[in-house]
């Protein structure tokens, strides 16, 4: 298996079969067998002024769908809008590894 992941500019994660490298702690690891990829969730959030977030007002696995949501909430007068991705674990053992 090959995948490389950008999750912003300093968090990129790169995995060859079991091997898994990345640019934040824990750079080089191997994976256990059976081991995961956490599905990625976009949360719509609002937040105050402060950028204290006020709670989520949707969540979708796609970035499209969560973009449109943007749209639609910020043309209905939605203010201080932003999407949080959020990745999902199925088990407790493949989140630390990736914490």
């Amino acid at each position: 298996m090959f995948a490389i992941e950008i999750q912003g500019v300093r968090h990129v994660r790169m995995r060859v079969g079991r091997w898994h490298l990345r640019t934040w702690r824990s750079l080089v690891m191997i994976l256990p067998k059976g081991y995961r990829s956490p599905e990625l969730a976009f949360a719509v959030e609002e937040t105050d002024e402060r950028g204290e977030s006020l709670g989520q007002l949707g969540a979708f696995f796609s970035l499209h769908a969560a973009e449109a949501c943007l749209s639609r909430l910020e043309s209905e007068g939605f203010t201080n809008l932003h999407i949080n991705m959020i990745p999902i674990h199925a088990r407790l053992d493949d989140w630390e590894f990736d914490r």
